[in-house]
């Protein structure tokens, strides 16, 4: 039975949900809204206070949307007091389903973030005799009230971006999917090799049926182009060297926080042997558990 706050990233909950995302400048705002968006949230950076009610009108009660906003000292019209009446108000609204969640780290943490970007602190331009150990000191003073209104309080200190995601998701009660999403898209290397391939397989060492009569105006979806394909002695040894590279990394690819993974296979035309081997990679991963989806771009 899941808790009240508990529901699959990857079905719709019965409620929209808001989580307002606060803290010390330099905590990992970035980073937490990244991490929702790739859950489903639409992620919304600074939103200026007095837009909130419009957002939560239209995105969140109206659109039934899960929403995600980063609110700070750089945000119009910040202020403890209205940002503690918004919360007050969007409970009001929509009960259990709002979430203030506080990020900090330490002093020598933020340092050295700051330090390792080269950008300014956000409080720099209104006080510009600081340096940049005041302008944290600083921070953290006009923002303690917040933190202690905060239902969710996060120390991002020496946190990788992997251990963050699961530290934020498990403590907003979001479960994800067990396994990696993995779309696997067949390709011609005429047109290029697509942009948001994570892994690319060159096919192109096998023998091409578009040589052989009768297969050239079929597809790797043919029967007769499938049994032509299977019949190299290259092709049953790589498909196995593939699927074990795959078994070992794409659970790492999932430890580490990908929201999903892009297989591409790719030959001449991408008509037969890309289209072919897309289908058994695609196949061989569903059967092991992974939500696949299969995609020929150029059939």
């Amino acid at each position: 039975m899941k808790s009240d706050m508990e529901w699959d990233a990857d079905i719709p909950a019965n409620e929209s949900r808001l989580v307002l995302i606060s803290g010390l400048a330099g905590s990992g705002y970035s980073t937490a809204l990244t991490i929702l968006e790739d859950v489903g949230f639409l992620a919304v950076d600074n939103l200026p206070l007095a837009l909130m009610d419009n957002l939560i009108s239209i995105e969140v009660e109206t659109a039934g949307k899960n929403v995600a906003v980063s609110i700070d000292g750089r945000t119009s019209g910040f202020d403890i007091d209205g940002l503690a009446g918004l919360l007050v108000d969007a409970r009001r609204r929509l009960g259990g389903q709002v979430s203030l969640v506080y990020l900090t780290a330490d002093d020598g943490e933020l340092y050295r973030r700051y330090n390792a970007t080269r950008r300014p602190h956000p409080l720099s331009p209104q006080y510009p005799g600081f340096s940049l150990a005041e302008a944290i000191t600083r921070d953290r003073e006009d923002m303690e009230r917040l933190e202690k209104i905060a239902d969710i309080l996060i120390d991002t200190t020496r946190s990788s971006p992997s251990d963050f995601r699961g530290i934020l998701l498990d403590k907003l009660g979001i479960i994800t999917q067990d396994v990696l999403s993995v779309t696997v898209q067949s390709f011609s290397y005429r047109r290029g090799v697509p942009q948001d391939a994570d892994m690319v397989l060159d096919m192109r060492f096998l023998k091409n049926p578009h040589w052989e009569e009768g297969l050239t105006e079929l597809t790797g979806e043919d029967g007769a182009v499938a049994a032509f394909i299977e019949k190299d002695p290259a092709f049953g040894p790589f498909m196995d060297a593939a699927m074990a590279m795959l078994e070992k990394t794409l659970p790492r690819y999932h430890q580490e926080g990908r929201p999903g993974f892009v297989l591409a296979t790719g030959c001449t035309g991408g008509r037969h042997r890309s289209v072919f081997a897309a289908r058994m990679l695609a196949d061989m991963l569903k059967s092991r558990g992974y939500s696949t989806r299969l995609n020929h771009r150029e059939i």
